[in-house]
């Protein structure tokens, strides 16, 4: 009678979810995605990496990990040599980001939208029929300012001097939340760009937009977070405060509730959607287009 016991699971040979970022909400996808398919994932910090990795094993995944910083083309470029030896990609879901004001706004750029853009153009050629890309983006890509010439400049983030370019038609150099925005909206149009580049091989890409979310990354980047009055005022306030003023359900989400929505995202189920971004926030864009606060 053959030994079962270490038998591989049957999708062992199967095309990988391939994870970008290993904290909180990384992993949260790695578990919902990993049930039906091996994983894959990447990040800048090798102890979390290996932790993750570890963990998950543990937990039953088929599972390995590579070091990437995705702000690094040639560590890029090495991901992406991986990746034929794996069977091909599934399913990307790209959560690597940066968050707090201390890092400044041309990291934001580097991390949060160069990144993606080094990323989606590496997996590219590895991405399988029936596949998808999951990009997190977030809800304050709503509040990027609605004009032309940033809007280019987001398409083309890899062009030469574009940090430099993109102050100039801001008029300054952003801040970090204005950046962390129009970062965002970067993503959400990336994913639409790619919904068209894709769509002929049978590849879809949708960006998944999470409101006020209970993330360990929430949590340490600031006791406080601006709350929006409706009358352009802005005011630092505890994330609690703000969630009951500005989200309709009167809460924070939690990480369950994003990955859930990834989980149906790479599922049949969505097979028909594409092109898209999704907000997951309690109603808070909704709450912000009723006061005229966005126009997107």
């Amino acid at each position: 009678m053959p030994d079962t016991a270490h038998q591989p699971p049957y999708y062992s040979n199967a095309p990988v979810a391939l994870v970008i970022g290993c904290g909180d909400m990384g992993v949260g996808c790695a578990r919902v995605l990993g049930r039906r398919r091996p994983l894959l994932l990447a990040d800048i910090d090798s102890q979390r990496l290996e932790a993750s990795v570890a963990s998950l094993a543990d937990e039953g995944y088929l599972v390995s990990g590579t070091e990437c910083d995705i702000t690094d083309p040639a560590s890029v470029r090495e991901l992406a040599g991986q990746l034929s030896g794996v069977g091909g990609v599934e399913v990307l879901a790209h959560v690597a980001a940066v968050a707090g004001a201390a890092i400044g706004w041309r990291r934001v750029m580097e991390v949060d939208l160069l990144g993606a853009h080094r990323v989606a153009d590496a997996v590219s050629p590895a991405m399988q029929p029936g596949g998808v890309a999951v990009l997190i983006s977030s809800t304050g890509s709503y509040q990027c300012p609605v004009d032309a010439r940033i809007e280019s400049l987001l398409d083309a983030p890899l062009q030469p001097g574009f940090i430099d370019k993109l102050a100039e038609a801001f008029g300054r150099e952003p801040d970090f939340l204005e950046a962390y925005f129009m970062a965002k909206q970067g993503i959400n149009r990336l994913a639409r760009r790619l919904a068209l580049e894709w769509g002929p091989r049978q590849i879809r890409a949708v960006s998944v937009s999470p409101g006020l979310i209970n993330t360990s990354m929430g949590r340490t980047s600031g006791a406080k977070t601006p709350l929006f009055d409706g009358q352009g005022n802005k005011h630092l306030v505890t994330r609690d405060v703000k969630a009951a003023r500005e989200v309709p359900l009167g809460r924070q989400g939690s990480v369950l509730e994003i990955v859930d929505v990834v989980d149906f995202l790479a599922s049949g189920a969505a097979s028909f959607i594409t092109g898209i971004d999704i907000p997951v926030d309690g109603g808070s864009t909704a709450r912000l287009r009723s006061l005229g606060l966005i126009s997107r």
